[in-house]
């Protein structure tokens, strides 16, 4: 809340009418022939139009309370050499994103499977997903990929002050789910994976008692069933840090590790 974004449209030389569906979650601070200045004013959505050359472009806006997803993070970043599978389960990943390690504090809150900008004193960027987690890190400390880190420090360096925040994952794929093979109608495990945005709760729909039962999300990024789910298909409600929800239904249990397919992912 109380944070301002500019939006501009490229290479237009048009008057732009600029309006918000609602000016008391986002309004128009200032504005121009081809750029806005829209500002947060409390949590809510609101729709941002804009009408060119008699044609009218949306913009969703998502307002959200500062929180430790919202903010900018600080600490010292170094770098290691994994000789074991990551904590978070996502090796799989490691072929498509640079990956990081993040300090205990900072994991369980969440951050499992997190897309993170970190940026260097020198303002030199990287993007990694976490995938494992850092024991003797301080809050806000981060151990980086090999890769990673010399992507923006020569590796003599060793240490080094970073600040890092979430941004989305660069995916154009839906969620997906991925069921521990010894999973069973009476004990099960899920893992959510391909998440935009990290992932606060998992819940899936018990049709006995015709509600939502949230699971216990793990150390090692796989949600517990520990008396299972019944019988499936299964429907799940899963949620992001920001609220964004999702809902796949007619999710059947797969013991071979291969992940099964939402509809959609969150939004950008």
């Amino acid at each position: 809340v109380s944070s301002v974004k500019t939006v501009e449209f490229n290479n237009n030389k048009k008057k732009v009418v600029w309006k918000s569906s609602n000016s008391k979650i986002a309004s128009i601070a200032s504005k121009s022939s081809s750029k806005v200045t829209i500002k947060g004013n409390k949590t809510g959505t609101a729709t941002i139009y804009a009408k060119v050359g008699g044609k009218t472009y949306k913009l969703k806006v998502v307002v959200v309370k500062k929180s430790a997803y919202t903010v900018k993070h600080k600490g010292y970043a170094t770098f290691y050499d994994r000789v074991s599978g990551g904590a978070a389960n996502l090796d799989d990943f490691e072929s498509t994103y640079l990956t990081a390690a993040l300090n205990t504090e900072d994991y369980m809150n969440n951050m499992a499977g997190a897309y993170l900008l970190v940026t260097d004193g020198n303002g030199d960027k990287v993007k990694v997903l976490i995938t494992d987690r850092l024991p003797e890190g301080a809050k806000g400390d981060i151990d980086l990929s090999r890769k990673a880190f010399n992507k923006i420090e020569p590796l003599v360096t060793g240490k080094m002050k970073v600040s890092w925040k979430i941004i989305p994952l660069p995916t154009s794929k839906p969620i997906s789910y991925v069921f521990k093979p010894t999973s069973s109608v009476y004990w099960a495990e899920v893992q959510v994976r391909n998440y935009r945005y990290p992932i606060a709760s998992l819940e899936y729909y018990d049709k006995s008692k015709k509600k939502y039962v949230a699971l216990q999300r793990q150390e090692y990024n796989y949600f517990t069933a520990p008396s299972g789910m019944g019988k499936g298909p299964y429907t799940f409600r899963v949620k992001d840090v920001y609220g964004h929800v999702l809902v796949d239904k007619n999710i059947a249990m797969n013991n071979t590790c291969k992940p099964v397919k939402g509809k959609a992912n969150f939004p950008y």
